[in-house]
């Protein structure tokens, strides 16, 4: 599978993208319970932010810099504009990037904290590869990795469910389990929800 950026333009410019529709509630959880706190971990980074949704959610809550990187330009313009109406355009940034290209210019060396909502899920083989190795790269030691994915054994599928993408079960642990603690949050069937903490 190869992510194409046309496809997700299309879906973001007529409000068809089923996964933008609101914060992710893991993540709302994890900040209001004080376990993400932007004392602790203030330079956040959202791989694959879509409209910004997060990104902005984190820069009200205090984060800063927060940066999110997408490779949709039409994403991103609704993301600075988000930004720009929740009065957080000076602490969030967006940038337009292929996350499996390698580096990325303009980025700092490290982040606290890093989200992905579908970066990873979206790629296979090599380009899932190029973002763990992205998440390695990216991530300071004692911070912290909000990743989400589908999950499950595709050959145990049929019909379309074999094209949907995913990771297979135990897949986390052979891109991260080398560099950081896997911690297992609730959510629905067929998904992980993880939060890492970088060693």
């Amino acid at each position: 599978m190869r992510l194409r950026p046309g496809f997700y333009n299309t879906l973001y410019r007529f409000n068809l993208a089923p996964w933008d529709k609101e914060v992710r509630p893991q993540l709302t959880e994890l900040v209001e319970s004080g376990r993400l706190t932007p004392t602790e971990l203030p330079r956040a980074l959202d791989l694959g932010c879509g409209t910004g949704a997060e990104a902005v959610y984190l820069a009200r809550q205090g984060f800063g810099p927060v940066v999110g990187v997408d490779f949709s330009p039409v994403a991103l313009r609704r993301a600075r504009a988000r930004a720009k109406a929740a009065g957080v355009a000076d602490r969030c940034t967006f940038t337009e990037a292929d996350i499996t290209a390698g580096p990325i210019p303009g980025l700092a060396d490290s982040y606290d904290l890093i989200c992905d909502f579908g970066a990873l899920n979206d790629t296979e083989g090599e380009q899932r590869q190029a973002v763990a190795r992205a998440i390695h790269r990216l991530s300071r030691p004692g911070g912290r990795v909000l990743l989400w994915c589908f999950q499950g054994d595709k050959s145990a599928l049929k019909g379309g469910a074999k094209m949907a993408p995913m990771i297979a079960p135990s897949e986390e642990k052979e891109l991260f389990g080398d560099a950081f603690d896997l911690e297992y949050l609730p959510t629905r069937p067929r998904t992980v929800m993880l939060l890492m903490t970088r060693r």
